[in-house]
């Protein structure tokens, strides 16, 4: 039976522990790279509706998914709710979830930022798409009946 030593406390502890019963840190070494919040988080807005951010996170299979169902934008609606979790995740949760407990930086208050404004940007500029035509047609008609009371003698 073998003892190191904490990565957290320097007490020692059983080499097969996988978390220090003096101090609870993490003892397990996180093979390959480190998946970053922030960028998670630019490949989600930017091409959230395409999967490259379920790629990053090497979530192979539902990035082909999202490719394929791309053109129907509900990965787009799903990416743009995944965008916020991405952006307003603590940095222990993303940790354990995508880096085996070893912590990244935060997330940039720019990705928090496109997390909050793009989606009420892109539903204003759909809604603005589908308001002005309405409100041009509106005024046409209004013009039209304008001309036509003027060019109905007054009967009195």
């Amino acid at each position: 039976m073998a003892m190191v030593y904490c990565r957290g406390c320097g007490k020692e502890i059983h080499e097969t522990a996988p978390t220090c019963p003096h101090c609870g840190a993490l003892q397990q070494v996180v093979s390959g790279t480190l998946k970053s919040q922030t960028v998670a988080g630019l490949w989600c807005g930017f091409l959230g509706g395409f999967g490259a951010h379920r790629f990053y996170l090497g979530k192979t299979v539902s990035g082909i998914l999202y490719l394929l169902f791309c053109w129907t934008y509900i990965p787009a609606l799903i990416a743009s709710v995944e965008m916020l979790l991405i952006a307003f995740s603590s940095q222990q949760t993303w940790a354990a979830k995508h880096n085996g407990g070893t912590l990244t930086p935060p997330v940039h208050w720019t990705i928090k930022a496109l997390a909050v404004l793009g989606p009420i940007l892109i539903i204003t500029g759909i809604l603005a798409a589908i308001m002005v035509p309405a409100y041009e047609g509106y005024t046409q008609r209004a013009q039209q009946f304008q001309s036509l009371l003027l060019a109905v003698p007054i009967i009195g």
